[in-house]
């Protein structure tokens, strides 16, 4: 039996040149890098910790495996570097996961390997427009209910002839892409199933929209004046606060969607 972790090196010698790419690109991110580092280290980790649970060691799928490369050798040219990067380190990850767990990843492994990728560019490309949209506009109304009349224009609230501007980081595409990889690695832990992890997905989104919009709302305070001499760390603070809490939301809601064992019979 061939072991899955020489498998994933052997993967990784065959794709190396897209795992240059992949390391010339997030060379400039090291958050990027930090995030593969921080999911090979949650599946190993969390495949030791169940090892004892685990019936019989299976060997990696090595026709899935060898079938993938072959797909990927034979589209190499027609690809572009994020595909081949992508296609690499799936098939790096899923022979981690085969070696930390013995078996076949779930749904929420895929979501991993794709928040694995240096996606947080495009993500505020295509989406941090539209989010700071929405973010302001949801705000002016948040802000509209404590009786502040202020009004938006564009990706900016005005008030008293003063413009509070949402700029890129106000988006929450980086809130947005930590809450998300926070959700799939919950849903490892609990093995949830896909309508579950759909589900969980679709509750990230919506509490990190909403720890953005009171993210943006309190921070309307301290840009206006209302908190005289704040502190510059109040800024990050509010923003860690914010998300800590959507967090605690998203994992209690999360660890409710866990199936519960069956209750244990009385000794007689």
């Amino acid at each position: 039996m061939i072991s899955p972790v020489l498998v994933a090196a052997l993967v990784m010698a065959a794709t190396w040149d897209a795992w240059r790419w992949y390391l010339g690109r997030v060379a400039t991110a090291p958050e990027d890098a930090a995030t593969l580092a921080l999911i090979a280290a949650f599946l190993v980790g969390l495949g030791v910790a169940r090892r004892s649970q685990a019936p019989q060691p299976r060997p990696a799928p090595l026709v899935f495996v060898a079938a993938v490369l072959a797909a990927y050798a034979a589209s190499y040219l027609v690809l572009p570097p994020i595909a081949r990067a992508a296609a690499a380190i799936a098939l790096t990850l899923f022979c981690l996961h085969c070696a930390a767990f013995q078996e076949r990843p779930p749904v929420a492994f895929w979501g991993l390997v794709a928040l694995a990728l240096p996606v947080v560019p495009s993500l505020q490309f295509t989406l941090g427009y539209p989010l700071r949209i929405v973010s302001a506009a949801l705000a002016v109304g948040l802000l509209q209910m404590h009786g502040i009349g202020v009004t938006r224009q564009g990706t900016f609230l005005l008030w008293r002839g003063e413009m509070v501007q949402f700029d890129a980081p106000c988006s929450g595409v980086n809130m947005l892409w930590a809450g998300l990889l926070l959700s799939f690695a919950v849903c490892m832990l609990f093995r949830l199933g896909p309508l579950k992890v759909a589900l969980a997905v679709l509750l990230s989104l919506a509490l990190t929209l909403a720890a953005n919009v009171l993210r943006a709302a309190s921070l309307f305070y301290l840009e206006s004046g209302f908190v005289a001499h704040s502190p510059a760390w109040w800024h990050e603070g509010v923003g860690i606060a914010a998300f800590v809490a959507a967090s605690a939301v998203m994992l209690w809601a999360v660890s409710r969607m866990a199936p519960r064992d069956p209750p244990r019979e009385a000794a007689a």
